[in-house]
């Protein structure tokens, strides 16, 4: 009989790509899954039991409370910070309890716009806290390395690696223009990214990922006023996603230096060279020491709004850029792949470890 993996997520998307196209669709073969979260639910829900978690924050951490608290699971995967309490008193009820961490949650606090000002440190020392309190009672799980030093013990780190086969380049598409993929946020660096993309005189700059009505407004008020036609395409599924970057004019990763970024690598600039884009990318030292050395990359010091506008400029009239990033297609392809393997044998040990 298979055993029965319980993932839950009441923040996250459910196309989520770390969730939904990498954990679960490693695990769906050999595991019983149900999958928990917001909304209606993945767009392809094969091999999975979609649980909505209705209603607003809180009644979803409720819901989330409930299920954890059942016994209709082997193993339960976490995916969110606010989940992390929860999961902490379902261990001590006898669950087996994985912490799989997306970021630097307490880095992440302290740039919350949400937050307010006075809170944030207070919330980012609780957060460390809490990781430390859990690493004691759950199996935790890092998408980076560099969240390490959050812990004091070594956790395994499944990078957030290509998964599947992302479609091959073609030529670039006047309709596409520019593409960002990923959260729109002001800490990502779209505010700075738009401005600098009208005034390189670029045409179209397509946007795939969540945003808020607010920021959504003030981005369109700045691309008018730059000339630029800004096109946002909302959350779409990991494969359409890469469909469309894949005929992009170049793929912009423009983050800020914050602590939650700087030493990270955006799994975007993967996936940009993936599919033969030129990437300009902000010169932070997580992204400069994967990727610093890759053919068709462009370093870029963060928040310099002159030194963007010229590198797009540049890139624009560059075609060896783009002849560059497609000869090192299959070189990403072959080194930054999901650890299939080693992610199946994780999960498999929790059962066994009961």
């Amino acid at each position: 009989m298979k055993p029965r993996l319980l993932v839950v997520s009441t923040v996250h998307p459910a196309d989520d790509p770390r969730i939904r196209h990498k954990l679960i669709a490693t695990l769906q073969d050999d595991w019983v899954v149900t999958f928990a979260g917001k909304g209606r639910g993945p767009i392809d829900q094969t091999g999975i039991r979609w649980v909505e978690l209705g209603g607003g924050r809180v009644l979803r951490w409720l819901r989330a409370a409930r299920l954890l608290f059942s016994k209709d699971f082997d193993v339960a995967s976490l995916h969110d910070p606010e989940l992390l309490p929860l999961g902490i008193v379902a261990s001590r009820l006898g669950r087996s309890i994985v912490f799989d961490v997306h970021e630097n949650v307490p880095a992440q606090f302290r740039t919350k716009e949400w937050v307010p000002r006075l809170l944030r440190k207070p919330l980012a020392s609780l957060a460390g806290w809490l990781l430390r309190v859990g690493e004691r009672r759950l199996a935790i799980t890092l998408a980076e390395a560099s969240y390490s030093p959050l812990f004091a013990n070594p956790h395994p780190v499944f990078p957030n690696y290509l998964a599947g086969s992302p479609p091959r380049p073609r030529p670039a598409d006047p309709a596409t223009g520019i593409v960002y993929l990923g959260d729109v946020t002001e800490a990502r660096g779209l505010a700075l990214a738009v401005e600098a993309v009208g005034a390189a005189g670029a045409d179209r700059f397509t946007v795939m990922g969540r945003c808020t009505p607010d920021f959504k407004a003030r981005l369109l008020a700045i691309a008018e006023t730059g000339g630029v036609t800004l096109q946002f395409r909302g959350f779409v599924t990991s494969d359409e996603a890469l469909r469309v970057t894949a005929g992009a004019t170049m793929g912009l990763s423009p983050l800020l230096d914050t602590p939650n970024y700087r030493v990270s690598l955006p799994t975007k600039v993967l996936e940009y060279l993936a599919v033969g884009v030129p990437t300009l990318a902000s010169d932070l030292p997580g992204t400069r020491e994967v990727v610093g050395d890759k053919p068709g990359v462009v370093l870029i010091a963060p928040g310099d709004v002159q030194a963007w506008r010229d590198e797009i400029a540049a890139a624009l009239d560059s075609s060896s850029l783009r002849t560059a990033a497609r000869k090192g297609v299959a070189a990403i392809r072959d080194a930054y792949v999901w650890p299939a393997e080693e992610v199946r044998d994780f999960y498999a040990g929790c059962v066994n470890d009961r």
